[in-house]
């Protein structure tokens, strides 16, 4: 539905709607505010002090997990063209938005996102930041051009449409900042008419002053401010989808808007909105994970804090009948191995009373267990030691964990696609900013600076691909892996044709490599070199080629586990039903579970 902007009636709507969405959102952000105070546990800021403590702080372990595992590094694009005959200006284009990628920290944003969408939802905001006046030419004419730029929106700071039951059938979306008032008076892009009878706002509160709990930014504890240094004005943008703008409104006062901003970007708009789950049907909002493993995490740490009270009770307790006090006198007084004379020895015992209770303690292993699988193996996902006790094996079960996670870096890797096509089409339309960059070929360097002027074409005809492996955590030992077999499945059986094209291994820089993943800079010391690696000639091509020859060895170890997850279950209801399992089966349930 279109919404005109200059019709009293229509702004009336739309706040009405606004409101509507915000009292809806009420409950999920209440809810996202109790889970990030398990994530950061019972001992941050003062507010948490009342709170039950955390004593194995899950949630953390797990939002950490899949932060790194979904956006641990920054991502990369490889643009490609429709036409063949723009396909260099593509890798040019292509050079710049990396470049830009790295120069706004991109990957710092995304992390974030993906951090905010374990606990609820992740918004993401692309549009045309501050970057600093420059001047045209030799005239005395400066211009702040603006810059691409990517920003994380906390959900306390964002409202949408509630009412539909998909992203992209939403009427609105917006968020809420703060702007220096000063700044705002100096702002040619804003209506100075509405400016001027605007004031100062020293109200830092959320959306939703009714809510029962404080906002996220609230949880160090500290008193809401009641000035500030710097005296500003609360704004909030609204996409609107039917318009194809955003109209940038003073909060709570929808009389006027102070700027319209005409959108020709992609239809998605400047929001970008990221769930790592499946989505709830005819509901908009997503089922977070954080959300499903709550309640587990919850039981484990009271079945801590009971089992930690249990010890604290525990205690010995010497006694002995009347009568004996000359055996137990004895007794106390006598050394470690020292034989001593008593009269009766049953008289004289020690009581022990409390202790950890064996059946809570089985209790505590299995919702362990239970966390670990709802988390989607997360021992292994953590890297927090091996699950079999092979290699092969190991490989086996991170590739099963990699099925478990493949929803959720489907989602992630076109999420950033989208913002990446944001940017690229921000800087494609700006007609002032220039990113530097070069590229190196056999040694040669080349300009690769992006100016407006090289544009080709139009943007259509260029097809954005996000590189998902480039934004997964590859450790020194999996990048060095990956070289070996490299070298050994294609570089060396392929070598005799690849010396027929004059290509050659270069084992000095092959040396430099692995002493570098491997932190062995020893390693240089081990393997010499006479001739510097530039004045070394190559190998000549009449010289046989050594023939590749690889041994496999197979070694096949026992190795006690855990057992699987049905041994494990009868042992705890074994002991749950008052059993005695054997020594074999309790020693078991210390050990890690069989993959």
């Amino acid at each position: 539905m279109f919404i005109d902007l200059a019709k009293e009636t229509h702004l009336t709507r739309l706040d009405k709607a606004i409101k509507h969405s915000t009292r809806a959102l009420r409950p999920f952000r209440d809810n996202r505010s109790k889970l990030i105070k398990d994530y950061v546990g019972s001992q941050y800021g003062s507010q948490n002090y009342d709170r039950q403590e955390i004593i194995q702080n899950l949630m953390y372990q797990t939002a950490e997990t899949y932060t790194m595992a979904l956006a641990a590094n920054r991502p990369r694009c490889l643009i490609t063209s429709l036409h063949p005959e723009l396909t260099w200006f593509a890798n040019q284009f292509q050079v710049a938005i990396n470049n830009l990628i790295k120069e706004i920290k991109l990957e710092e944003t995304l992390r974030a996102a993906v951090l905010d969408a374990f606990f609820s939802v992740g918004i993401v905001k692309v549009y045309t930041a501050e970057a600093g006046a420059v001047q045209l030419g030799d005239e005395d004419e400066w211009v702040d051009p603006g810059k691409p730029y990517a920003e994380n929106i906390s959900l306390d700071n964002f409202v949408f449409d509630m009412q539909a039951t998909k992203w992209s059938q939403i009427r609105f979306a917006l968020d809420k900042y703060h702007m220096p008032f000063e700044k705002a008076r100096q702002d040619g892009s804003l209506d100075q008419k509405i400016v001027k009878d605007l004031l100062p706002s020293q109200d830092y509160s959320t959306w939703d002053d009714q809510s029962d709990e404080e906002s996220v930014k609230e949880l160090h504890g500290a008193e809401k401010a009641q000035d500030s240094i710097t005296p500003r004005i609360q704004l909030m943008d609204v996409w609107l989808p039917a318009n194809k703008q955003v109209a940038t409104f003073a909060v709570n006062k929808m009389s006027k808007p102070l700027r319209v901003v005409d959108w020709a970007g992609p239809e998605r708009g400047p929001f970008h909105k990221l769930s790592l789950t499946s989505d709830v049907p005819d509901n908009i909002m997503p089922l977070p994970p954080a959300m499903n493993l709550k309640g587990i995490n919850d039981i484990i740490n009271g079945l801590l804090r009971k089992q930690r009270a249990q010890a604290q009770r525990q205690k010995d307790i010497p006694f002995y009948q009347d009568g004996s006090q000359d055996d137990a006198r004895r007794l106390q007084q006598a050394s470690d191995g020292e034989w001593t004379r008593v009269g009766n020895p049953e008289s004289v015992n020690v009581l022990k009373m409390g202790g950890v209770d064996q059946g809570n303690q089985a209790f505590y292993h299995m919702m362990q267990d239970m966390f670990d699988r709802m988390a989607g193996n997360l021992s292994l996902m953590a890297g927090l030691g091996p699950q079999s006790g092979t290699l092969g094996q190991d490989k086996m079960l991170h590739g099963a964990v990699n099925k478990r996670e493949a929803n959720m870096q489907y989602r992630v890797i076109r999420f950033v696609a989208d913002i990446c096509e944001d940017l690229g089409w921000l800087l494609w339309n700006d007609e002032n900013m220039e990113i530097p960059g070069e590229t190196e070929v056999a040694g040669i360097k080349f300009d690769r600076t992006w100016t407006p002027e090289q544009r080709e074409g139009d943007f259509l005809q260029y097809n954005f691909d996000i590189e998902p492996f480039s934004m997964m955590y590859k450790s020194p030992s999996e990048r060095m892996n990956n070289i070996t077999q490299f070298l050994t499945q294609i570089a060396l059986p392929m070598q005799p044709m690849m010396e027929q094209y004059g290509g050659q291994i270069d084992i000095q820089a092959l040396t430099d490599i692995y002493a570098d993943l491997m932190d062995m800079p020893r390693l240089r010391s081990i393997i010499m070199f006479e001739e510097p690696k530039e004045d070394r000639p190559g190998p000549t091509p009449e010289s046989p080629p050594q023939p590749a020859h690889t041994v496999r060895e197979s070694v096949r170890k026992s190795v006690p586990t855990g057992g699987n997850d049905q041994s494990r279950s009868n042992v705890m209801q074994q002991i749950l039903q008052g059993g005695q399992p054997n020594q074999q089966q309790m020693a078991q349930m210390g050990r890690e579970r069989a993959g």
